[in-house]
């Protein structure tokens, strides 16, 4: 199992012990007296059995409060993803964050700036860089690259999926779509693997039958599943910190009763994303000062509940390119988020609001990564650590620590060193060819897709990937949703990616 970065030190908080009852009595109010619309026949069934008020006409459930608070009692405070190589297993929860490979539908042209779909081969090489990033723990493959060139959009999550676990043994998100995750289930349930399903919340307060389809499918199958309460303030959610805070956390606990109605003790994370609208632009601020402080409130809130979190502050910049502002938004939230107790932080390789992903984006938010990690370990304090001993004999000037065995000892694991920064002293900077931080990323992707090698399946896996990509194949294709134009550029993609 892979150990992440355990945070040694008491969480960020920002409100008091009576906020965050007031913020938690007043989502068990919405909850009993407003509700939520829940368009599923079966999950209905579910909470009215349960003694939730049901208005049948609008799929709308009233929960009562003692019902609520003892289903998220219920959720377990962790739980396992399980990674095609065992040793990278994930344990969420606790003090424990790990990093996991950001979101992007298109891919980057560094020489334009413009993006375009990725291409299989693209998918390919950005699940290989990942594999070979220590600081990428979750290499979600399916979100990477969400536009294909010649794929399909009803076979894009599965494709990505198979490219994921072909090309790195780490552990994988997954999502829904027409039925998918049928599949992913099957592929992943014959390869030993759990995956980690993120599922969507339809603000203000709805959840409807797609995703709750595959929640009942994902938790029977002993899967955990991740709702994310994401929102645009002010639009969506009304547009105060403490009133999403409140909406938020309605809708964290509707989905715990939800999933503890499928299945006592069944595991749950939430994915939160709490970000104002942009009144000007009308477009949601995926980067705001605002998302880090609701990320704060509601990372205080989910460990009130002993639910395990999934960040998104930092996860994505509004730059356009691969910049400051760029490197400042991520930075900034990402370390917020970790301070504030995040268990998974998406991160590596995804920005300008989702819509663009890069290799060379991963390889040096990496070094962000490390650097956040780093700083959640603290400092050790201890007879070895404090060397009063060896301060003593080294003494003043002319003494120094350079020939020390403590030096030699202690230099790697006490400080942080980045592995694409520019780091070289001005003189050697200017002689080797003034490359900024970007170019040097871009130099380190090159060499690990060249030489990196990810643990290969076996015979016997690849024929489950396989068989589990033409099932899929033929059911959507007989149920009309990849037409014939369609196949033919399918069959050309698969034939160039080899």
């Amino acid at each position: 199992m892979l150990s992440g970065y355990t945070r040694k030190f008491k969480p960020l908080e920002i409100i008091s012990e009576e906020e965050v009852e007031s913020i938690h009595r007043g989502a068990l109010f919405v909850l009993e007296s407003t509700g939520m619309r829940v368009d599923h026949d079966r999950a209905l069934k579910l909470f009215s059995d349960a003694g939730c008020d049901i208005d049948w006409e609008n799929n709308r459930v009233r929960m009562p409060s003692g019902l609520v608070e003892e289903c998220v009692r219920m959720i377990p405070s962790s739980y396992i993803i399980k990674a095609r190589d065992r040793e990278k297993d994930l344990m969420i929860g606790g003090d424990t964050l790990y990093f996991m490979q950001g979101m992007g539908m298109k891919h980057l042209d560094l020489d334009t700036w413009e993006t375009r779909p990725a291409t299989m081969r693209e998918h390919k090489e950005s699940m290989i860089v990942a594999d070979a990033l220590d600081d990428i723990h979750l290499a979600d493959a399916v979100f990477a690259y969400t536009e294909i060139k010649g794929v399909p959009a009803v076979m894009t999550q599965l494709e990505n999926l198979a490219s994921g676990i072909r090309n790195s043994s780490k552990a994988q998100q997954f999502g829904y779509s027409q039925d998918s995750e049928v599949f992913a289930i099957k592929m992943a349930k014959e390869l030993g693997m759990i995956l980690n399903p993120e599922m969507d919340t339809a603000n203000p307060l709805t959840i409807y039958g797609g995703s709750i389809e595959a929640v009942f499918r994902y938790i029977e199958a002993g899967f955990p599943v991740e709702p994310c309460t994401g929102m645009a303030m002010g639009a969506e959610g009304a547009t105060t910190c403490a009133a999403a805070a409140v909406q938020g956390c309605a809708s964290i606990m509707g989905w715990a009763v939800l999933t503890q109605l499928i299945k006592e003790g069944a595991p749950m994370s939430i994915q939160s994303g709490l970000k104002p609208m942009d009144m000007k632009t009308g477009c949601p601020d995926f980067a705001s000062t605002t998302q880090s402080l609701t990320t704060v409130m509601i990372n205080q809130m989910l460990r009130f509940y002993n639910i395990p979190s999934c960040t998104s502050a930092g996860f994505t910049s509004l730059s356009k390119k691969i910049d400051y502002q760029c490197g400042y938004e991520k930075s900034m939230g990402a370390l917020i988020a970790a301070l504030s107790g995040g268990n998974l932080q998406i991160f590596q390789g995804g920005s300008c609001s989702e819509l663009l992903y890069h290799p060379a984006l991963s390889i040096l938010d990496n070094d962000v990564a490390g650097w956040v990690g780093r700083f959640l370990q603290g400092a050790e304090v201890s007879d070895e650590s404090l060397a009063i001993s060896l301060i003593n004999q080294v003494g003043p000037v002319p003494g120094h620590y350079l020939n020390t065995k403590h030096t030699r000892e202690h230099w790697k694991k006490e400080h942080y060193v980045p592995a694409v920064a520019d780091r070289a002293p001005y003189p050697e900077w200017i002689t080797t060819g003034k490359k900024d931080t970007l170019t040097l990323a871009q130099e380190r992707m090159d060499h690990i897709v060249k030489t990196h090698t990810p643990l290969p399946l076996t015979p016997e896996q690849e024929k489950i990937v396989d068989n589990t990509l033409t099932e899929a194949r033929d059911y959507y294709r007989k149920k009309g949703l990849i037409s014939d134009e369609e196949w033919t550029e399918y069959v050309e993609a698969l034939e160039a990616n080899g």
